[in-house]
């Protein structure tokens, strides 16, 4: 009966560690974007990214605008380092509020 259950608990452990490594597998590029360099994203090799190029390696219009520091409906080596850095700091980092804990939830004034 031990062999049984310990065979389920390694069949479930690799299946969470299989779902967990999903992410990383998803990206359109085949590379997580901390790997991606300037010459990635340039395909026309231009020295800028239009935001079609921006959106083949599964961006969006939204991430493009916040690249997009000078509002010049292209990005540089410089925007595209700014940005990623950014994500890659804001994604280090819980949400605001956010400790693993329940939000405790109070009844409005006057209840």
């Amino acid at each position: 009966m031990k062999s049984g259950s310990s065979q389920t608990i390694m069949r479930v452990a690799a299946l969470l560690l299989a779902g967990a490594m999903l992410p990383a597998c998803a990206d359109p590029g085949g590379k997580p974007d901390s790997e991606l360099s300037f010459k990635d994203y340039d395909s026309n090799k231009d020295g800028y990214l239009s935001l079609d190029e921006f959106k083949a390696k599964g961006k969006d219009d939204l991430a493009f605008k916040a690249a997009d520091v000078d509002n010049d409906a292209r990005l540089d080596r410089s925007e595209l380092d700014q940005y990623l850095t950014r994500k890659a700091t804001d994604q280090a980092k819980p949400a605001s509020g956010t400790s693993g804990e329940p939000k405790s939830v109070q009844p409005p004034v006057g209840y």
